[in-house]
């Protein structure tokens, strides 16, 4: 049996590996224990270790699946947003959300914790890794690789200025929402045109992101994202009706 890993030399899947399957996971751990460590709660350490078991479980499984080849065949929806990203969304609004533990969390989580997590779109660095080994075409490298490190850069100037709480904080945690799910939101209608067209035309498409390592990326990064877009709203919107009730 043929195993489906990427094309790419091993050194840049080793380091992927290694950055993928840490950063982000112990970025969303360290901002739950943080936010559950205001209120005192014995159960911060509990919740941030379940956080990365959960992930690395998920992980596992997406690697597996991959491996077999299931996520790289260029399909229409891809079944890699069909099975693990849209499923994953759906456990985030609909089980997470519900816990009394996320509850507390989202209360005293701050913006710029939840803004500082987007700092592993990083990743994005890796988009232009594959097209430079031509394993990615040159429209999604540069449409998702961009958007991905322009966001995460921008994440610093918007942390500092909450931390000094400029009067102009808040309107750039606005922008940057915005932009930031501006990308991710362009990066999934990429994926399906370029898709359409490799199924058309008899392609590679975007299916290198089916295969192991690169498969944990549509798997986690838009559920993920979008749903921290989301809280982050949800957060500025607090914020504001308690403005105007002053």
């Amino acid at each position: 049996m043929n195993l489906s890993i990427t094309q790419v030399p091993l050194w840049i899947s080793i380091l992927f590996s290694i950055s993928f399957s840490t950063l982000p996971i112990f970025l969303i751990a360290n901002a739950v224990k943080t936010a559950l460590n205001k209120v005192n709660n014995g159960s911060s350490f509990t919740i941030g270790k379940k956080i990365i078991v959960f992930y690395w479980s998920y992980f596992t499984i997406i690697a597996l699946i991959s491996l077999t080849g299931f996520f790289e065949k260029n399909v229409l929806p891809p079944r890699i947003i069909l099975f693990a990203a849209i499923p994953l969304f759906i456990f985030y609004v609909f089980y997470i959300q519900k816990k009394q533990w996320f509850t507390l969390v989202f209360k005293y989580i701050t913006v710029e914790q939840l803004v500082y997590i987007n700092v592993f779109r990083l990743v994005g660095v890796f988009f232009f890794l594959c097209y430079f080994y031509t394993t990615l075409p040159k429209q999604f490298a540069f449409i998702g690789g961009i958007g991905d490190i322009l966001t995460a850069i921008l994440v610093f100037p918007v942390v500092i200025a909450l931390r000094k709480k400029v009067a102009y904080a808040k309107f750039l945690v606005w922008a940057w929402n915005i932009i930031g799910l501006l990308d991710i939101i362009s990066v999934l209608i990429t994926v399906t045109i370029l898709t359409k067209q490799a199924i058309i035309n008899n392609t590679i498409g975007v299916s290198q992101f089916g295969t192991f390592p690169f498969s944990w990326i549509p798997a986690f990064a838009p559920a993920t994202i979008i749903f921290i877009h989301l809280l982050i709203f949800k957060k500025l919107r607090e914020k504001l009706r308690e403005k105007l009730s002053l």
